[in-house]
């Protein structure tokens, strides 16, 4: 038997078999191919991609561009809002130690340069000192700047500025420059209520002025109402106009009614059937009693 017959044997046909099954059982269990790759931009760009594939691309990244500029403009925006409550709570911060550094600060208006700011020192002061350079042609003196050791020395020295006025020596409070700014926008209404006699004067920074015996005060803008309400109270507290009387209608003289010189005659209007005969007899009649008031009145005028 050649080598051929022996491999087409019964064996053969088996291990045939066996292979042929072993393949179909492993083309079972293997995995399906993957599905092609999604072209990038760099494909575009290479040039890698139909004209479809192209402008999905585009717009995936267009897409993809748009959401991260909103992420950053919503993280500048962010940012720019915390940097500006930081700045905004700096600036009070500083405002606050800026206004205690001067709390017990005074500025002295009206102090001749010939007195020596030495004769200002008591026990209650720290230091004085002229604001300012001196220059010959200035009319006023320079004010000075007193530094008290208390707050309580302050108020005494505020207590003392009615007599100090007398004597044109005048104190102010040591103001930051946001509360000077806040006081110059306050010129107008006191420059109005001073005009219209209401002695405005400041407090710090709050306007008030004078109405009779007591003090107010005044917000920026509101001068003028100060004003409407004065008259309205002043409308208020006045007396109601005298009431004016009806015009009469002037009364007839009775001896001028003509039914009652006809009576006073004797006419009587029923007797009577010829209307031409009675108005003569009424006419005749308001001339006689006519004549006799103009005789009567002749004799009181000659008496």
């Amino acid at each position: 038997m050649s080598h051929l017959e022996m491999s087409q044997g019964p064996d053969f046909n088996s291990f045939s078999s066996s292979l042929h099954a072993l393949s179909s059982y492993c083309a079972l269990g293997s995995t399906p191919a993957a599905p092609p790759a999604k072209p990038s931009f760099a494909d575009v760009v290479a040039g890698r991609t139909t004209p479809e594939q192209t402008i999905s691309v585009l717009i995936s990244e267009v897409q993809r561009l748009t959401m991260e500029v909103s992420q950053v403009r919503a993280f500048g925006t962010r940012t720019y809002d915390q940097l500006q409550q930081e700045k905004q709570s700096s600036a009070e911060q500083l405002e606050h130690l800026h206004r205690h550094s001067k709390r017990n600060n005074l500025v002295v208006f009206g102090v001749p340069e010939s007195v020596a700011l030495n004769t200002l020192a008591s026990a209650g002061v720290r230091s004085a000192f002229r604001l300012g350079k001196w220059k010959q042609d200035q009319g006023k003196p320079r004010a000075v700047l007193v530094e008290l050791l208390s707050v309580a020395a302050k108020h005494t020295a505020f207590q003392a500025s009615k007599r100090l006025r007398a004597v044109k020596v005048r104190l102010e409070e040591d103001l930051t420059p946001q509360q000077m700014q806040t006081r110059r926008g306050l010129s107008t209404d006191f420059q109005w209520l001073k005009a219209r006699g209401y002695k405005p004067f400041f407090r710090g920074i709050t306007l008030r002025y004078r109405d009779g015996p007591l003090i107010r005060k005044c917000a920026r803008g509101e001068a003028n109402k100060v004003m409407a309400a004065a008259a309205q109270a002043a409308r208020a507290t006045a007396p109601p106009p005298p009431r004016q009387q009806q015009a009469q209608e002037p009364r007839v003289p009775e001896a001028m009614d003509p039914s009652v010189l006809l009576h006073q005659h004797g006419i009587s209007l029923d007797g009577l059937s010829d209307p031409s005969n009675m108005v003569a007899q009424a006419a005749q009649a308001i001339i006689d009693d006519f004549d006799s008031m103009m005789h009567a009145s002749g004799d009181d005028v000659a008496s």
